[in-house]
C-alpha cells in the first residue's frame, strides 16, 4: 500500500464515504461485517501497509467513527468503525485498474454509505465523459446464402467486455474520456444483427451498459456470469469482445486468445483473427494461448478478441467513428462462417 485517503461523496443515493487505498500492484481483499454491523474488516492478501499511518479519526461520523490499518502474516487489515449498523449488502468493496495516463496506480476502494443523508448532487442528464460512438442499428442484414447455410440454428454467444460499473480501459479523444465498454457494445450490437440474419441465434452477456452479475461485483463473480449465460444456453460458441490497452500509446494491433480445453479453440480464434486481418488494416498481434476467466470456464469453443488498443490515437479515434464498429463487426461475422465451414 502507498497512500490511503478518504472523502465524503454526495455523488451517489445515499451519499457515501469513499476510502481510498492506492496499492502498487493488484491484490486479492476479502470483507465481512460483525453480528452488530457496526465493525467493517477488508483483509488485503499478501500486502504490506508500507508507510502509510496506522489510524484515522478525522473521518466522517455520519458514517465512519474511526478507521485502522494494520498487518499480521503478511496480509493488511482495515478495521472501520461504523457510526450506526450497516449491511455488508450496502457496502461495496472494488478495485480500480491503473491508468497510465492520469498517473493512477492500483487502487481498492471502499464506499459506505452515510445512514440517513439525502443526495445534494444531481447527475447531468449527459455525462461529457460518454465517447461519441454510434449506436449500431437494428435493421435486418444482407447475408450470403452459404452464411445462412453454416450458421442456421448456431448458438452463439456475444459478450461485449466489461459494463455498467466496470468501464474497461479507457482511452482519450481530446479531453474526453473514452470507455472500453462502450466500443465493445457498438460492435457487438452489429455482430448480432448480422448473425440474427443468418439464421443464428444469439444470446448477449448484455445488450446495454450494465454489469452482467451486479454492480460493483468482483471481477470472478462477473466473468462466471457471463461464463453462464454462455453455458445455460449450450451455445455453439462464445465469442468476448475487448480493446486492449498498453502504457506505450505507439502499440496496437488486434489479438486473437485461446484456451485449449477443446479440439476446435484455437481453429476459432484462428478464423477471427485471420478474418479481421484480412479486411481491417490493423498490427497483426496473433492468435495466442491464454487462461483467460471467459475462455477457461466456458464449456463451448471460445475466444477473447482485443481489436486494437484504446491508448493508440489512431486506433480510438477509428473505432468510435461512425463506420468502424459495423466493419468490425462485419470482419468478426465473417470469422464465425468461416469457423463454422470448417468444422463442418
Amino acid at each position: 500500500m502507498t497512500d490511503f485517503r478518504w472523502t465524503s461523496r454526495n455523488d451517489g443515493n445515499p451519499p457515501f464515504v469513499r476510502i481510498v487505498m492506492d496499492l502498487s500492484k493488484a491484490v486479492h481483499a476479502e470483507a465481512a461485517m460483525d453480528d452488530s454491523g457496526k465493525n467493517l474488516e477488508v483483509i488485503l492478501r499478501n500486502t504490506s501497509k508500507g508507510g502509510t499511518a496506522s489510524q484515522f479519526d478525522n473521518m466522517d461520523k455520519r458514517a465512519v467513527d474511526f478507521a485502522t490499518l494494520s498487518e499480521k502474516d503478511g496480509d493488511t487489515y482495515l478495521d472501520v468503525a461504523l457510526s450506526k449498523s450497516q449491511k455488508m449488502d450496502d457496502i461495496r468493496v472494488f478495485a480500480l485498474r491503473p491508468d497510465s495516463k492520469l498517473n493512477k496506480p492500483h487502487r481498492l476502494v471502499v464506499d459506505i454509505p452515510i445512514p440517513g443523508a439525502k443526495q445534494t448532487y444531481t447527475k447531468p442528464a449527459k455525462s461529457v465523459s460518454t465517447p461519441a460512438v454510434a449506436a449500431p442499428s437494428a435493421k435486418t442484414y444482407d447475408v450470403s446464402d452459404k452464411a445462412k447455410n453454416v450458421l442456421k440454428g448456431k448458438i452463439i454467444c456475444l459478450d461485449p467486455g466489461h459494463g455498467g460499473t466496470d468501464t474497461g480501459a479507457i482511452g482519450h479523444l481530446g479531453k474526453k474520456d473514452i470507455y472500453e465498454k462502450d466500443i465493445t457494445l457498438s460492435i457487438a450490437l452489429p455482430l448480432r444483427d448480422l448473425l440474427t440474419s443468418a439464421g443464428a441465434k444469439v444470446v448477449m452477456t448484455r445488450s446495454a451498459d450494465k454489469d452482467v452479475y451486479g454492480p460493483w461485483a468482483d471481477a470472478t463473480t462477473e466473468l462466471q456470469a457471463r461464463c453462464d449465460v454462455a453455458n445455460e444456453a449450450h451455445a455453439d460458441a462464445f465469442v468476448s469482445i475487448h480493446i486492449d490497452s498498453f502504457a506505450n500509446s505507439s502499440i496496437d494491433g488486434i489479438t486473437a486468445y485461446y484456451n485449449g480445453k477443446s479440439a476446435n479453440d484455437l481453429l476459432l480464434a484462428q478464423m477471427m483473427h485471420q478474418a479481421t486481418i484480412n479486411s481491417l488494416s490493423i498490427p497483426d498481434r496473433g492468435v495466442r494461448s491464454n487462461d483467460f476467466y471467459v475462455n477457461v470456464h466456458t464449456a463451448m469453443p471460445s475466444v477473447l478478441m482485443e481489436v486494437g488498443f484504446i491508448t493508440n490515437n489512431h486506433r480510438v479515434q477509428m473505432l468510435t467513428s461512425s463506420w468502424a464498429p459495423k466493419s468490425m463487426a462485419q470482419s468478426l461475422f465473417d470469422g464465425l462462417v468461416s469457423y463454422f465451414s470448417a468444422i463442418e
